[in-house]
């Protein structure tokens, strides 16, 4: 019953996983990892550089701060918030989590240009907050906008 339920999941997160893949495959070409390891049913990927995705059972993150968004020892468990989010969305994942993390990231982006600092709300809008939330997010630990 426990690898129908595997079988299950990794099909309803398929086009993550397949994204993740991907990804994991183009970090590692570019030695951008510095450790993988399996943990909670997932693939966690540490950079070695900035930036931060959650596809399906991928979770890559960084505790490397960034000028745009604060980023700090917080990050795995943030990601793995949007994995779960994946989880439970399936298929509806890159269209409404993925597509709104990435406008937010874009608006952190134009704000600093413009502002000339950091978007001090990032994380307090969905699907940052729920995400924050699902993964038990220590935010002591994020570095201050």
């Amino acid at each position: 019953m426990k690898i129908l339920i595997k079988t299950f999941f990794f099909f309803w997160e398929i086009f993550q996983n397949i994204l993740g893949f991907c990804f994991f495959i183009s970090f590692y070409l570019r030695k951008k990892i510095k450790v993988s390891y399996f943990e909670n049913e997932r693939y966690f990927i540490e950079l070695n550089s900035v930036g931060a995705i959650s596809l399906g059972s991928f979770v890559f993150y960084t505790e490397k701060d960034n000028s745009y968004v604060p980023v700090g020892l917080e990050n795995k468990n943030h990601e793995y918030g949007h994995s779960i989010q994946s989880k439970i969305l399936g298929p509806f994942y890159l269209l409404t989590v993925g597509l709104l993390s990435e406008s937010r990231l874009v608006y952190a982006f134009f704000y600093k240009r413009i502002k000339g600092k950091r978007w001090p709300h990032y994380y307090d809008g969905f699907p940052e907050n729920w995400a924050d939330k699902l993964g038990k997010v220590d935010k002591s630990l994020r570095p201050k906008a």
